[in-house]
């Protein structure tokens, strides 16, 4: 199950990183509205995207190349981790202007929901994974 959850995170981390290294920074020199994709107020910075690209890296290892045992753990702390950021999110905020920041990192609601809807759902991962013993690797010679 986590690796599931991991190989789709993947795919959601690839587009939110590079989308936010594509949006630019909502710091100082951009404060009329950087950061932010169409209508969609991310206030994405460098920080986040870094955070973002981290992520990537993690769920790739761990939907592609990890055990299920170090699967379920890293997803269960990668759960835990973004639940924490919702939750520092929910508490900081953000405002329109994008002067309220944290760490280098904007809280506005659509990335406290992505962070949270994402946490919860590696915890249940991390919860859902069954470490039995681990299939023994198949040959593509021998099918």
């Amino acid at each position: 199950m986590a690796r599931l959850y991991a190989q789709l995170c993947a795919a959601v981390f690839l587009v939110v990183g590079v989308g936010g290294l594509v949006a630019g920074n909502a710091g100082p020199p951009a404060a009329n509205g950087g950061g932010n994709i169409g209508g969609l107020i991310l206030h994405l910075t460098w920080a986040r995207d870094a955070v973002d690209l981290a992520l990537l890296a993690v769920f790739v290892y761990i939907g592609f190349v990890g055990s299920r045992r170090v699967g379920r753990l890293l997803a269960g702390g990668l759960g835990a981790v973004l639940l924490a950021l919702a939750i520092v999110g929910f508490l900081v905020g953000d405002d329109a202007a994008a002067t309220r920041s944290y760490a280098g990192l904007h809280f506005t609601t659509a990335l406290n929901i992505l962070d949270l809807v994402v946490g919860v759902l590696g915890i249940l991962a991390a919860l859902g994974t069954v470490e039995g013993p681990e299939p023994a690797p198949r040959s593509v010679l021998r099918g």
